[in-house]
């Protein structure tokens, strides 16, 4: 037994290595093999996920292998071997905190470090929430049959108690900034909870995914700010939504450059909306140095003028 653990930790952290000195492009097939080993040798069948739950993450779900055989169940309840929801979640928080910096100035990176907090316990803690609305139909479904509420790795019980865990990690952390936005987060709870039951009553779940997940571009910038900008966090907020309708609806098979019979072409196409973000966070970042570039030429030109 004991061999086996030191065989699996040794494999997920050549995963992690070779990670860090490949880069994302490389990755792939090392990877997946590393990944593929050590599912079979901790005992854990990785038969039965669907076409968009058989790509996790890899060094995400070799972390994930890697821990403690009880704690594993949560850290998969908490969707931690796929770590693209927390992003999607996280990023449109960094484009809100990253607008309401002071011109010339870089983001909070103190508010960016508290959002990427809360955006892994909130994600957790509405991935736990799903499981436990759906834990019947999970078990008659093959993509979702090996999730732990429904694999029997994790009692309805055990799994409030972590939920109730997570929520309250996440109080801390919202409890870290002001009373508007401690309002404001708490009332995006309403959602969270809601969310997972849209798919049984309309045919627009990516919707109300869309006015989940973008809370963030409303509460970053109160958390700065001290309230919401109308002019700046609305549309903020809609383009969001928008933006996770396409990811989600790519998702779930459509769009026009997917091709919906490779499923590995609907993962790629889903986990580059990452890329996307992360290009207009930075787009933001660079634009708003820019802005005291311009207004310290702008300056110069106005002393220019009145000296002549």
């Amino acid at each position: 037994m004991l061999g086996a653990s030191g065989t699996g930790l040794v494999r997920a952290l050549r995963a992690g290595t070779q990670v860090w000195l490949w880069g994302s492009r490389g990755r792939s097939l090392t990877l997946l093999h590393a990944a593929r080993g050590l599912h079979a040798g901790d005992g854990r069948p990785s038969a039965g996920r669907g076409p968009l739950e058989r790509r996790p993450s890899l060094p995400a779900a070799a972390i994930v292998n890697s821990a403690p055989r009880p704690l594993q169940p949560y850290l998969r309840l908490m969707r931690l071997d796929k770590p693209i929801g927390t992003w999607l979640l996280y990023l449109p928080c960094t484009w809100s905190i990253g607008l309401a910096a002071e011109p010339g100035c870089f983001p909070d990176w103190y508010m960016l470090s508290l959002f990427g907090t809360g955006a892994v316990l909130m994600r957790g803690a509405g991935c736990t929430i799903n499981d436990m609305w759906d834990q019947d139909y999970d078990k008659k479904v093959k993509r979702t049959a090996s999730r732990p509420i429904a694999a029997g790795d994790i009692s309805t019980f055990q799994s409030f108690v972590f939920l109730g865990g997570q929520l309250t990690l996440a109080l801390g952390v919202l409890l870290c900034l002001n009373y508007y936005s401690i309002a404001l987060g708490a009332a995006s709870l309403l959602l969270v909870i809601t969310y997972p039951l849209m798919k049984r009553i309309t045919y627009w779940p990516q919707l109300a995914l869309g006015l989940t997940f973008n809370w963030g571009a409303l509460l970053g910038w109160s958390a700065v700010k001290g309230s919401c900008d109308p002019s700046v966090c609305l549309p903020l907020y809609f383009s969001g939504i928008m933006w996770t309708l396409i990811y989600d609806t790519i998702y779930a098979h459509q769009i026009y450059t997917l091709d919906i019979h490779r499923p590995e072409d609907c993962w790629d196409k889903f986990t580059s909306n990452r890329t996307i973000g992360l290009i207009i966070f930075l787009g933001i970042v660079l634009g708003n140095l820019w802005k005291e570039k311009e207004t310290e030429k702008t300056k110069k030109k106005i002393d220019n003028r009145l000296e002549n």
